[in-house]
C-alpha cells in the first residue's frame, strides 16, 4: 500500500517524514526503504551477508583441517580403538566444503544481480586484478558439483613430519587424477587443475581465495558508495530523520513516565556504553551541560525540541543555578 511520502515529490523534508509517521508509521519506513538509495543499500547488505557466510564457512573448513593436524600428532589418535577418527574428520571436511562452495555460488549470484542493476566502470579489469589466480574461481565454482559425486577417503589426508623441528603438518589434498575423473570442469577450471601439479591442497586454495574475495568486494562496496552517492545520500538523510523522529517519540514517552524523585544515574548503563557513561559523568551532575552531552551522545541534537529538553532537565533535577 502506498504511503503518504509516495504521494509527494523529493526531496522530503523532516516535516514530510513526521506527517508520514503520524499517518502510518510502517508505510513511512517502507517508503524510505523503497527509494533507489534504499534498494541499493539493501542489495549491498545482502551481499555483505552472503560474503560473511562464505568467509565464516571457509574459516570453519580451515579450522577443521588445522584441528585434525593438531590431534593427529597424538599417538593415541591412531589407536585401533579410535579408528573412526580420521573418517569423522573426512566427513567434517566434506560438510564444510559443501557450505563453502554453496555459499560461494550465493555470493556470485547476488553480485551478478547487483552489477546488473548498479554497474561500475572497468569492473572486469578490477575483478581480474583481485582474482589474480587464473582458473581458481572457476575451479571452486565447479567443486561443489564435483564434491557431491566424490567419495573422499583417508588417503586425502597428507601428514608430513619435520624431524628437525619435531613437528607434523596435516594437509587435505585431492589428486589431479581424482579430479580429472569427473568430466564437467570446463576449460578454465581444468587448466587450473592441470597447472597445480599432482595434488591440490584445499587449505591453500581456500585460504588464497578467501583473501581475494575480501579484497575484491571491499573495493566493489567502496566503489558503489562513491559512484552512487547521489542516490545513497538522500536515503541516509531520510533514514536519519526518520530514526531521529522515532527516537524523539520514544524519549518523550520515557521522560513523561519517570516518577518524581527517581535517580536518573542508575539507568544510564541501561541505555549507554561504559565509555558513554564516563563521558556524561565528566560533566557536573544535575547540570545543563550534562543534559546537553546526553542529548548529543544519543544523536538527538537535531530532534530534541524545547519541550523534550525540559523533560530531560526535570528528570536530571537540573537546578536554575546550573543553567547557563
Amino acid at each position: 500500500m502506498a504511503g503518504y511520502l509516495d504521494s509527494i515529490a523529493h526531496p522530503w523534508t523532516i516535516h514530510d517524514i513526521q506527517r508520514a509517521i503520524m499517518s502510518d508509521f510502517t508505510t513511512a519506513q517502507k517508503s524510505i526503504d523503497h527509494t533507489d538509495g534504499g534498494k541499493l543499500w539493501r542489495s549491498i547488505k545482502e551481499l555483505d551477508d552472503a560474503i560473511w557466510v562464505f568467509t565464516k564457512s571457509t574459516s570453519d573448513l580451515l579450522d577443521k583441517i588445522n584441528e585434525f593436524g593438531e590431534k593427529s600428532k597424538s599417538v593415541e589418535f591412531w589407536h585401533r580403538s579410535n579408528e573412526n577418527n580420521s573418517e569423522e574428520y573426512v566427513r567434517e571436511v566434506k560438510r564444510y566444503l559443501y557450505y563453502c562452495t554453496s555459499s560461494l555460488m550465493t555470493v556470485v549470484d547476488i553480485a551478478r544481480s547487483l552489477n546488473k542493476k548498479w554497474p561500475l566502470e572497468a569492473i572486469v579489469e578490477h575483478r581480474n586484478k583481485f582474482f589474480s589466480t587464473p582458473g581458481l574461481h572457476d575451479f571452486l565454482q565447479k567443486l561443489r558439483n564435483f564434491s557431491s559425486h566424490w567419495r573422499m577417503a583417508q588417503a586425502n589426508w597428507v601428514i608430513k613430519s619435520d624431524f628437525q623441528s619435531k613437528t607434523m603438518v596435516a594437509s587435505f589434498v585431492v589428486s589431479k587424477e581424482e579430479l580429472l575423473e569427473w568430466g564437467d570442469w570446463g576449460v578454465k577450471a581444468k587448466k587450473f587443475i592441470e597447472d597445480e601439479g599432482d595434488f591440490i591442497d584445499l587449505y591453500k586454495v581456500f585460504s588464497e581465495y578467501k583473501k581475494q574475495v575480501l579484497q575484491y568486494y571491499e573495493w566493489q562496496k567502496g566503489a558503489l558508495i562513491d559512484v552512487y552517492s547521489p542516490i545513497l545520500q538522500p536515503f541516509f538523510n531520510y533514514k536519519k530523520m526518520h530514526d531521529g523522529l522515532h527516537q524523539k517519540m520514544m524519549w518523550n514517552m520515557i521522560m513523561s513516565s519517570i516518577p518524581a524523585g527517581l535517580n536518573p544515574y542508575q539507568y544510564l548503563p541501561r541505555y549507554l556504553s561504559n565509555s558513554q557513561v564516563e563521558y556524561i559523568l565528566s560533566f557536573e551532575n544535575h547540570s545543563e551541560q550534562q543534559v546537553d552531552a546526553l542529548i548529543k551522545i544519543l544523536g538527538m541534537e537535531d530532534f530534541c525540541d524545547s519541550h523534550l529538553k525540559a523533560k530531560v532537565m526535570k528528570a536530571f533535577n537540573v537546578s536554575q543555578k546550573n543553567i547557563d
